[in-house]
C-alpha cells in the first residue's frame, strides 16, 4: 500500500468509529457518550470533512459509504432540531408577548457583577433566569427598581445560585434541589403576563457524562412540570444540547418546545460556531418570536439569550 492508501484507510477507521459512537442513540444510549450525542452535527460535519480528504487520497467505495453515512448523521441533527420547533405563523402577528433573558454569569464573576446588573436593569426582559447569580448579590438593590419581584437569593433560599427576577409578582413561587451534586437549582412559579396566566421556570442541571444525574434530575423537573396546566416557558443551563437524547425525551414528557434554531451559547471563544447548552423552551400556546445572543457576555464562559415569546390563542 501506498502512503496515501494507508491515510486514507486510518481516516476511515477513525470516522467509522466515530460514526458508529454517534449512532449508538438510536439503539442504546449511554451517558458515556451523552457529550458526543449533544455535538452529533459538529462530530457528524467533521467526519465529513475527514472523508474528503480520505477520498482525495484515495477512492473506495468504503469511503463513499463512510462520506453518506456522515452526512445521513448530519442532516438528521439538522432535522431533529427542527422537529420540536414553536414559532409564530402570520396568525399569531396580533399575538401579546413577552421578553425572558436567561443567563448563566459565572458564579465567581465578581468583578463583572454590577455591570451584569445594569445591564439587565436596562434589558427590557419581563422575566429573567440567572445561574450561578453570587455575583449579583451585593447588587440586588440596583435591581429592584426593575425588577421588585424574584425567587432566590435571600427569597426561600439564603444562597445566590439560581435566581428569577420578574417585572410582575411571582405567585406560588418554589425552590428546589433536582439531585445530591447541587442545591437549589430549580425555580417554578407563576406570574401574570398581559392577563394571562403564565408558568416560569429556571433551571440548572449537572452536566451529563457525569452518571445518570442529569437525566434524573430532568425526570424530577419534568414530574414538577407535568403538574401544571397552561402556557409554560422553561430556561436555563442544561449543559446538553436539545440532540443530546435524554434532553429529547425530557421535552416530549414536557410537551415542550424550543426555537426553529437555538443560538450557540458555549464555549464564548467560538461564538456562533459553539454549542447551544443554554436552552429557552416554550409549552403552548407559547411560541417564539426570536431568541438571540446576548451581544456581550459580560467575563461570563456563556452566552446570554433573550427570546421574544407570543401568547397565542387568546
Amino acid at each position: 500500500m501506498t502512503i496515501r492508501q494507508i491515510l486514507s484507510v486510518a481516516i476511515c477507521v477513525i470516522v467509522s468509529l466515530v460514526l458508529f459512537a454517534i449512532a449508538t442513540r438510536y439503539f442504546h444510549p449511554h451517558w458515556i457518550l451523552a457529550a458526543l450525542h449533544s455535538l452529533q452535527l459538529h462530530f457528524a460535519l467533521a467526519c465529513v470533512a475527514a472523508m474528503l480528504v480520505a477520498i482525495v487520497l484515495h477512492r473506495n467505495l468504503f469511503s463513499y459509504l463512510l462520506l453518506i453515512a456522515a452526512l445521513a448523521l448530519a442532516g438528521h441533527a439538522v432535522v431533529m432540531g427542527r422537529q420540536l420547533a414553536a414559532v409564530v405563523t402570520a396568525a399569531d402577528a396580533d399575538a401579546p408577548d413577552f421578553r425572558l433573558m436567561s443567563f448563566n454569569i459565572l458564579s465567581n464573576n465578581y468583578t463583572n457583577g454590577e455591570a451584569i446588573a445594569k445591564m439587565i436593569a436596562a434589558s427590557g426582559a419581563d422575566i429573567v433566569n440567572v445561574m450561578e447569580s453570587e455575583p449579583l448579590r451585593a447588587h440586588l438593590p440596583l435591581l429592584a427598581d426593575a425588577y421588585p419581584y424574584h425567587v432566590g437569593c435571600g427569597v426561600q433560599v439564603l444562597d445566590c445560585d439560581q435566581l428569577m427576577l420578574s417585572k410582575t409578582p411571582l405567585e406560588n413561587g418554589v425552590i428546589r434541589s433536582l439531585g445530591p451534586i447541587f442545591d437549589n437549582r430549580f425555580i417554578l412559579a407563576e406570574t401574570m403576563i398581559a392577563g394571562q396566566r403564565v408558568h416560569v421556570a429556571g433551571i440548572h442541571t449537572t452536566k451529563p457524562y457525569f452518571d445518570n444525574f442529569q437525566t434524573m434530575e430532568l425526570i424530577r423537573a419534568a414530574l414538577a412540570l407535568t403538574d401544571t396546566e397552561g402556557p409554560l416557558v422553561l430556561s436555563g443551563d442544561f449543559n446538553a444540547s436539545s440532540l443530546g437524547p435524554n434532553i429529547r425525551e425530557f421535552l416530549r414528557w414536557t410537551d415542550l418546545h424550543a426555537a426553529s434554531w437555538e443560538p450557540a451559547t458555549w464555549p464564548i471563544e467560538l461564538g456562533p460556531f459553539g454549542l447551544a447548552i443554554d436552552h429557552v423552551y416554550v409549552r403552548a400556546p407559547l411560541k417564539f418570536r426570536s431568541i438571540t445572543r446576548l451581544p456581550e457576555a459580560y467575563g461570563s464562559n456563556h452566552a446570554g439569550l433573550m427570546a421574544e415569546i407570543a401568547i397565542t390563542g387568546n
